[in-house]
């Protein structure tokens, strides 16, 4: 497909192509997996569900006697976590106009294109309501593109999806490179942002939400190495036993050995975030981890307790245990564990300052199954659908960059207009749906 529009012809295809593909490959927010149909006969992690894999000096805890001793009961990360939206693509992604109040924001995909169709980008410019553009409206008119390159590619995969299924899934978005952008510690924007696009004609207002928006898309379009736990479940409804457990192997992780050996160490003792999928079903939903603490309770009695001791059951005196037969060989005790689980919220676009650090808990129940000293081997889930899906994050110090960012200085004289260079890498970069870092990464730093 080629667009051609005041005389300059680009190639958006790829563009669309590539952004599908961070879409529905990442966030559908999600990851693609071998899947298993067979029932899983054990209650120890799948193969893929390797708590290892987060660890590669291999220095974890995984008895349950030391985590306690060690006051790893409960954990926070060394900063705190902002809250951001998840840019929807039934809403535009970046192309969003959050700024205009005439703008729908409506659950339906068709409702908000027709919005942004019948009011096209330069009617805005020319009347001055610069404020009103979406993050990436701004972009597209700080480097000057008058065809909107960026603008357009991010309607194109939900037109395409809408032509397709005359219907645009709301949970489809951005919650992967928000998330990724929290966990891997990036600051949250301050302050807004002026600055004069590469024509010096314009003056652009960034608000914090559209710096946001960029460094959600940067991060949303890394290539970078990741570390994944686990399977994606792809089942709506999830098919389960007469006792709630997941048929497909898929939908089993992560285990709760695997979480809970995962949260205590990256978070109680590294105090690093890792971001879980909340919902164990087909749709994703990406939210970096803050912070954890649990109690006990003893899987026979089910009665609460602070006390591991008071808590802790030999195997044999489960006579009523509907999880008997999924038991890890290796089993000689089963514990508890009530666990809330903290993580900022997603939360809508707004005008001004962010929304700040909105946090939000989910409550998990499970037992761990625990070996003659008390080393964790497996266990398995009290709630159903309510468990984490898969586990992922990239390694601590990468940075997402794109090609056009070479030979670039980290920022420019905000004094002045946007470089030439930078604005004519960018132009290269958006035909492909990127955006540059190095101008993200200057905003970002401006508004702090």
């Amino acid at each position: 497909m080629q667009i051609q529009n005041h005389g300059y012809l680009f190639s958006v295809e790829n563009a669309v192509n590539n952004l599908f593909a961070l879409l529905f490959c990442l966030s559908v927010c999600s990851f693609s997996f071998a899947q298993g149909g067979a029932e899983h006969s054990l209650s120890e992690p799948l193969v893929g569900d390797n708590f290892q894999n987060f660890f590669p000096s291999g220095l974890v805890s995984s008895n349950i006697n030391d985590l306690s001793s060690r006051g790893l009961t409960r954990g926070t990360v060394n900063a705190p976590l902002w809250s951001g939206p998840y840019w929807p693509v039934h809403q535009g992604i970046l192309g969003a106009r959050f700024g205009d109040r005439s703008f729908p924001q409506s659950r339906s995909f068709i409702d908000n294109f027709n919005s942004f169709q019948a009011n096209p980008s330069d009617i805005y410019v020319q009347a001055g309501a610069l404020n009103k553009l979406s993050p990436s409206e701004k972009y597209d008119l700080l480097i000057g593109d008058s065809n909107w390159t960026l603008t357009r590619i991010m309607w194109q995969p939900g037109k395409s999806i809408y032509d397709r299924y005359k219907y645009v899934p709301t949970w489809t978005g951005l919650c992967h490179g928000w998330a990724a952008a929290v966990s891997m510690g990036i600051k949250e924007p301050q302050h807004s942002v002026v600055v004069t696009d590469v024509t010096g004609k314009y003056k652009i207002e960034f608000y914090p939400d559209d710096i946001e928006a960029l460094e959600t898309y940067l991060w949303a379009q890394a290539i970078l190495p990741t570390t994944v736990i686990g399977h994606r479940c792809e089942e709506n409804p999830i098919v389960i036993d007469p006792y709630g457990r997941p048929m497909n192997e898929a939908c089993l992780d992560s285990n709760p050995m695997t979480w809970h050996i995962v949260i205590t160490n990256k978070i109680g003792v590294l105090k690093n975030s890792f971001i879980m999928d909340s919902s164990p079903g087909s749709e994703v939903w990406n939210y970096p981890v803050s912070g954890y603490n649990y109690s006990y309770f003893n899987p026979r009695t089910l009665e609460s307790s602070h006390s591991l001791q008071a808590s802790v059951e030999p195997i044999q005196n489960l006579t009523a245990d509907k999880f008997k037969s999924h038991r890890s060989q290796k089993t000689r005790y089963v514990v508890g564990i009530m666990m809330d689980v903290f993580h900022p919220a997603l939360v809508r676009p707004q005008v001004g300052p962010s929304n700040g650090r909105v946090t939000h808990a989910e409550s998990f129940i499970y037992d761990l199954e625990l070996d003659e000293n008390y080393n964790i081997v497996g266990g398995e889930w009290y709630k159903e659908n309510v468990r984490p899906d898969f586990l992922w994050t990239f390694p601590l110090g990468m940075k997402p960059v794109v090609y056009e960012d070479s030979g670039l200085p980290d920022t420019w004289d905000n004094t002045s207009s946007l470089p030439d260079l930078f604005a004519a890498k960018a132009k290269l970069a958006s035909q492909r749906g990127s955006i540059l870092s190095k101008i993200a990464n200057a905003l970002l730093q401006q508004s702090l």
